[in-house]
């Protein structure tokens, strides 16, 4: 517990903290204002007749989201910070203190850069140049008078705070500038991404655009299951064609004009159930052909990745001539750019005796004649994850290697007094102390892996898509920036699904 030694209010005391509460309430309230003004101002620049859609993308397009969420969390966070100053509380106190000085901090900032701009602005005769300065001096001076008194007087408020609270007080204040470094370089661009979907905007082009909502996504997402029944005879019977099975109808023909109008289109041949088929259509196949890709793609590469990579940096990990070697060795496929190496296994998986793979396969019997590795489609994602573990095995086995190095050989020569095995102590010591290097390199490796884009590009093209060359083929080709957009948005959202995923998994929260 650090305990503040306390003293008895007097008058003025009492007069000084409800001023400081004060303060923070206006500030909590100036925030509520301050939102109310920028959609008031929205709204009064909209025409006559005007649909909402178009006042709120005109909103969102100066103000964005996060300004706004920021503005009423940061209202109601003073405005309670506010009320527990009221009742003296130390820890409000506390944390006051800690936001006075920041803000003290942010309006100095201010007043030097508009002090600069004002001494090197081309109407500096004018006299009046550096007015706009006044308010934040004054601004300044209230918070800095504030920042000093609660500082030499935080004995009058009661109550204590815990060396923990104490910390995360610390914690925050730390972090603090690097939140804000990732709202403007990470958050502001996703967020600017997020509003360009909501739209129809076209890329490279000069066309204002309009505010579509989720249309996007509903085009980007939209699906439906249905069962058709099968054709019959004169005897009510299912007709079979000459291949044994069953005949169906077309779904274009028999689920009405709604499912022409959105474009439905079915994926695969249905599941048969009864005289039945169960079909799913989707309206944007090709996403949803680009997502299978990816997943089948990330999945297999990156376990496999994980598994070699396991395997090389225990290998390595051990004392033997020339480890240093090896280790550099090891990193040459990592090293080389991916266009280039992609470029290397195009010429290497030639469906000819000039193919290294086929050439070496045919000769050692595991193949009866060369394969067309990067034109038949059932070959075309399997030799992209050759391709890709090839490369990226390195990087997975140098974390795990950092990881690796990290454990003490003290807990090995425990476990061979015990009459361990070397399988208990890898599964019962070293697995469970590489978690965190395995997250890590996980989170990383999938983040790769699901964004995909040069080696499919460079080597498929359109002939098997995964989700970033789709988004480029839409954005470029189809020059469709709302869309893309709203494609890219899905990208994120289901890498940040892995990544919870594999902490929740891995138990790294936890640690």
């Amino acid at each position: 517990m650090i305990a503040q030694r306390q003293r008895e209010a007097t008058g003025t005391d009492a007069l000084a903290v409800i001023l400081l509460a004060l303060l923070f309430v206006g500030l909590a309230v100036g925030a509520f204002v301050l939102l109310g003004a920028s959609i008031n101002a929205a709204v009064v620049e909209a025409d006559a007749g005007e649909v909402f859609g178009t006042t709120l993308l005109r909103f969102l397009n100066v103000y964005g989201i996060i300004v706004p969420l920021i503005l009423i969390g940061v209202g109601i966070y003073l405005l309670m910070l506010g009320t527990r100053l009221f009742r003296r509380d130390v820890r409000a106190a506390a944390w006051a203190h800690q936001l006075l000085l920041w803000m003290l901090i942010a309006l100095i900032v201010a007043i030097i850069q508009g002090t600069v701009n004002a001494l090197t602005a081309p109407a500096l005769e004018s006299g009046d140049s550096l007015a706009p300065i006044v308010p934040f001096l004054l601004a300044a001076l209230v918070i800095g008078v504030a920042y000093w008194w609660l500082g030499q007087n935080t004995g009058l408020f009661r109550g204590s705070e815990t060396l923990a609270e104490a910390s995360s007080r610390s914690a925050w204040n730390l972090l603090l500038p690097t939140i804000i470094v990732l709202l403007v370089v990470a958050a502001r661009p996703l967020e600017r991404t997020f509003i360009s979907s909501l739209t129809d905007q076209k890329f490279a082009r000069r066309t204002d655009p309009s505010f579509v909502g989720l249309a996007n996504y509903a085009q980007l997402l939209g699906f439906r299951i249905d069962s058709i029944p099968c054709e019959r005879d004169g005897a009510g019977v299912c007709e079979v064609g000459a291949d044994g099975q069953a005949v169906f109808p077309r779904a274009r023909d028999v689920l009405g004009e709604s499912y022409r109008e959105m474009r439905y289109r079915e994926i695969g041949s249905g599941i048969r159930v009864g005289d039945s088929q169960v079909l799913l259509s989707v309206r944007d196949r090709d996403f949803y052909y680009s997502v299978g890709n990816t997943l089948y793609f990330t999945v297999v590469s990156v376990v496999l990745e994980l598994v070699l990579g396991l395997f090389i940096a225990m290998v390595i990990n051990s004392k033997f001539v020339g480890r240093g070697l090896m280790r550099a060795a090891m990193l040459v496929p990592w090293a080389i750019p991916t266009v280039i190496s992609a470029r290397l296994w195009e010429i290497m998986l030639r469906d000819n005796q000039s193919g290294v793979i086929n050439s070496l396969l045919v000769n050692t019997g595991l193949l009866s004649s060369s394969q067309a590795w990067l034109a038949n489609p059932n070959l075309q994602i399997p030799a992209m994850i050759m391709i890709d573990v090839w490369k990226t095995t390195p990087f997975m086995a140098l974390i795990l290697l950092a990881g690796l190095q990290v454990i003490s050989t003290d807990i090995y020569e425990a476990a061979d007094v015990d009459g361990a095995s070397k399988a208990r102590q890898f599964f019962q010591l070293t697995l469970p102390l590489l978690r965190p290097a395995i997250a890590v390199a996980l989170v990383f490796r999938t983040l790769d892996a699901i964004r995909v884009f040069d080696v499919f590009q460079v080597l498929l093209g359109r002939a098997k898509l995964s989700m970033a060359t789709y988004n480029y083929e839409i954005l470029v080709n189809n020059q469709e920036l709302g869309y893309a957009s709203a494609i890219g948005v899905i990208i994120f959202i289901i890498i940040f699904m892995f990544a919870l995923v594999y902490m929740r998994i891995l138990g790294v929260n936890a640690e």
